[in-house]
């Protein structure tokens, strides 16, 4: 299906415009928006909510510092603030540049990156993950850090993704290794993308390949709208929803970044009228979705035998509600749909699963025993911390205590 996209998406191609030279990119200071909304319908000060918020800030604050988990500390920033200090007692803005950010140059000029992986640690397993974890929590690009023994800046962070992030339409290549590594780069470039008189932000890609904002946007909205038909189609069909790794289901988190970054970018502006048509569809079926797929739980979960298996669906279950309330939030307080009073009691409704579920995880253990979990399941384990940071960061949204900067 992705190669399909992407062919499909070849018919328009890139800007034949000149982009920024890497001279000048070397030089592009990043902008932070000014605008910082907070969700138009926000959630009643009640115990479930405030009681499950604390318990997942305190749990992230033991296992998303950990100084040896770059991953781990990415998902804490985004849940807990870009002033997070890690078990060692440093920073970790400072510990994950010093620690695991590398430089690289182009032509002479200097930038830099944060690796994939080094060794069999994960560090950034999508382009820009990093990058996209500091511009939403509200870490400043001025920030100086250090990296690899030499003084840098955050913003040298996003010059290098700019400059390393290109796709190829006509010959099909690439920066990233699939549609599905695209959507962190695509919100953290346009976090900070200085405005100009086109309202477009162009640039050359170390590859040569010439590069726009928009279209890198539009390209995005092009894999989602067509991933997503298969749900469409069971959607006006009036079928029960199957997962079977079908469209988004083969995206990360079931779509949901793909989703994210998409949003966040139109809502930035860096969209045509066409593309940013396709935010309305995609409202009605997150909302169709929400139900369908707590019914797929509910089911499963009912004929489930093994414990094991029942905290597998468990922590799926925090994924899909988590994400839900962080994309949906995110999108109301963007205006890129106005919620009815129908959706807003199903975005509530939403909340009180994230409540339901940590209940579930917590009565079986799975907080208290994560060390036994991850001598037994690796990936688990980092679902555990990376989906009750997002559950948190989609609580405090619904709560109107985190804002998004736009």
């Amino acid at each position: 299906m992705e190669e399909q996209v992407v062919e499909t998406a070849a018919k328009e191609t890139f800007t034949a415009k000149k982009g920024l030279s890497t001279e000048r990119i070397a030089a592009l200071e990043p902008a932070v928006p000014a605008r910082e909304g907070r969700t138009p319908v926000q959630l009643p000060k009640e115990d479930r909510y405030t009681q499950t918020a604390a318990f997942l800030e305190s749990f992230l604050k033991k296992r998303a510092t950990d100084p040896d988990n770059p991953w781990a500390i990415g998902h804490g920033m985004l849940a807990l603030g870009p002033d997070l200090v890690l078990s060692n007692g440093r920073p970790a803005v400072d510990h994950l540049f010093e620690t695991y950010a590398e430089r690289f140059e182009v032509q002479g000029h200097g930038f830099v990156r944060f690796p994939r992986k080094r060794g069999t640690q994960r560090i950034e397993p999508h382009a820009a993950l990093m990058l996209k974890a500091m511009t939403e929590s509200g870490v400043s690009p001025e920030r100086a850090v250090t990296v690899q023994g030499t003084p840098a800046t955050v913003a040298d962070l996003w010059r290098g993704v700019l400059i390393s992030s290109s796709v190829d339409l006509k010959s099909g290549n690439a920066s990233f290794s699939s549609p599905n590594d695209m959507p962190w780069a695509l919100q953290s470039l346009a976090a900070w993308a200085p405005p100009n008189a086109s309202g477009d932000l162009l640039w050359e890609a170390k590859d040569g390949t010439q590069m726009s904002l928009q279209e890198f946007s539009v390209l995005n909205t092009t894999v989602l709208m067509a991933e997503s038909q298969p749900l469409f189609d069971t959607m006006q069909a009036g079928a029960a929803l199957e997962k079977r790794g079908q469209g988004v289901y083969q995206f990360t988190c079931g779509g949901a970044h793909l989703l994210q970054g998409t949003a966040y970018a139109i809502g930035r502006g860096y969209s045509t009228p066409l593309a940013s048509k396709a935010m309305p569809g995609q409202v009605a079926l997150m909302f169709w979705r929400l139900p369908a797929e707590l019914k797929i739980y509910d089911d499963l979960m009912r004929r489930i035998e093994k414990d094991e298996h029942l905290v597998m669906l468990l922590v799926q279950r925090l994924k899909f509600t988590g994400h839900f309330l962080e994309t949906m939030h995110k999108m109301a307080t963007m205006g890129l749909f106005s919620p009815t009073p129908e959706q807003a009691k199903m975005m509530q409704g939403a909340a009180d699963q994230v409540a339901l579920t940590v209940q579930g995880l917590q009565s079986r253990g799975v907080y208290d025993n994560l060390d036994a979990l991850r001598k037994t399941n690796e990936q688990l384990y980092l679902d555990v911390i990376g989906d009750s940071a997002h559950a948190l960061h989609g609580l405090k949204l619904a709560m109107g205590e985190d804002g998004v900067r736009y």
